[in-house]
């Protein structure tokens, strides 16, 4: 997760108060200074969260954008069909399609791609009852606190997610493939209108399903 510097905080201070060692701390949030680690008020740093997986030797390297884009095309022309609640569980991540069962829907593929599970033991998904999907992304986003960092401007690799907009209705999400001058230009993803003229739900398409105001872009952090 993402934690904002306050006025009062060392790093002693953040380090102890989220349970990680210091040098792990700096490890995942090295500084611009060759001497010393420093840091302003307002800066988001990167809290690993060492609780979830406590015996992990931890890998501070990140997939590319291109390695999450072809993760991504990957599941093309496969004949996953969508089902809402289907794929992106623990035991598809190593899967070589986002579901054992070949029926996945928006949320199960995007964690999928991103190697977590939509059932989730990330802190902040289990105060929102353990499941990673539109409504909790879009949360996640606002509060710095999860997996995904809000991003102003869209850029390749990231999410584009909207959450439910009325009682009876649910969001989208999608990997934004192609921006152009700042601007959303394709997404991949999962969904029933996909489905329909080729019989395959995972497609890259036009932005335009998401070419809406409460759209909002997040950078997967892990």
């Amino acid at each position: 997760m993402y934690y904002k510097v306050k006025k009062s905080d060392t790093l002693k201070k953040i380090a102890s108060k989220h349970n990680v060692p210091v040098e792990l701390l700096m490890a995942f949030n090295p500084s611009e200074s060759d001497n010393e680690y420093s840091f302003s008020t307002e800066e988001l740093i990167y809290i690993p969260n060492t609780l979830e997986n406590p015996e992990q030797e931890y890998d501070i390297s990140r997939s590319t954008t291109d390695e999450v884009i072809e993760k991504a095309k990957s599941a093309f022309g496969k004949g996953v069909k969508y089902k809402l609640g289907g794929g992106g569980m623990a035991k598809d991540l190593n899967h070589h399609l986002p579901s054992h069962s070949d029926n996945c829907d928006c949320s199960g593929f995007v964690c999928w791609v991103f190697g977590i599970s939509r059932q989730s033991d990330i802190p902040f998904y289990k105060t929102l009852g353990g499941w990673i999907n539109t409504d909790t992304m879009v949360l996640d986003i606002k509060s710095h606190a999860g997996v995904f960092v809000k991003l102003d401007i869209p850029e390749k690799g990231c999410i584009a997610v909207y959450a439910r907009r009325k009682k009876d209705s649910y969001g989208h999400v999608g990997i934004v493939s192609e921006v152009e001058n700042g601007i959303m230009k394709k997404v991949i993803h999962c969904s029933k209108g996909n489905d329909k003229p080729q019989g395959n739900s995972i497609q890259e398409t036009s932005a335009k399903v998401f070419d809406a105001s409460d759209v909002f872009f997040g950078r997967f952090v892990g």
